[in-house]
């Protein structure tokens, strides 16, 4: 995979400027979304998509990468949110899509390479792309992701400097699509799916990364801000999924 990548053209460094941002965002979206039978980051949750209430919480953070399967849907998406079309800058992986918000915050969407692989390949694809060496990870599904528990992830990750990841735990189940990552683990993921050169074949879990990483292990109690991390990590994944969220958006929930 991380010669796939190379020969693609995803490069770390130097993409955007010389000098590097603290932080990025890296969004994952890049699933078929089988069960809800449309792209969950642009379902509407309260008048919103799903995509445009991640970007709102963290439009702090003005590196962001957005990896998926196809770019076209999400490029409309944004225009029509108006999202400006930028130029193309050498280091942009070939079939991205480069974008500004009127606040100035910049978006690089990135089809990932061999589509189908599971969200491991759409982190290695995003962070692959992304600027900053701390890059935060969120799937495109979460509608309730605050700015409290983007920003502590990404403050605990800085102040351990010995740790490779800070990952929340809700229920006793590490959350590896809500977490922050030093941006060198890539080359970890790149590794594990070196072997997978088309989308039937058997790809590694999340989990089986995490056990190979450095991990700080994170509660609510440990994060600012975050007070409700079983509701900020609730993906909207099927249908009942939506329905929930939707009444949570609405406060009848």
């Amino acid at each position: 995979m991380s010669e796939l990548l190379a020969v693609l053209g995803v490069t770390p460094r130097g993409r955007r400027g010389v000098s590097e941002p603290a932080r990025s965002l890296v969004i994952v979206a890049g699933g078929r979304s089988r069960r809800l039978g449309r792209d969950k980051p642009l379902v509407e949750i309260g008048g919103r998509t799903i995509l445009s209430r991640i970007l709102d919480v963290a439009a702090h953070i003005t590196d962001g990468v957005l990896a998926v399967r196809e770019v076209l849907p999400f490029e409309r998406a944004l225009r029509a949110e108006a999202w400006e079309l930028m130029d193309a800058e050498a280091g942009h992986p070939p079939g991205s899509v480069a974008l500004r918000s009127t606040g100035g915050g910049r978006l690089l969407i990135v089809p990932d390479p061999v589509p189908d692989l599971g969200p491991l390949a759409g982190l290695a694809s995003g962070m692959g792309a992304a600027c900053a060496p701390v890059c935060l990870v969120v799937a495109g599904d979460l509608p309730f992701v605050s700015r409290g528990v983007v920003d502590g992830l990404s403050e605990s990750l800085a102040g351990s400097p010995r740790y490779d990841a800070v990952v929340p735990r809700v229920g006793g189940r590490p959350q590896p699509l809500c977490a922050a990552y030093r941006r060198e683990v890539r080359d970890l993921a790149d590794r594990l799916l070196a072997p997978c050169t088309d989308p039937d074949a058997s790809s590694p879990s999340m989990m089986s990364f995490l056990e190979q990483l450095h991990v700080r292990y994170v509660t609510a109690d440990d994060l600012r801000s975050a007070t409700d991390l079983e509701l900020i990590t609730r993906g909207v994944d099927s249908p009942d999924d939506l329905a929930w969220a939707t009444r949570r958006a609405a406060g009848t929930d």
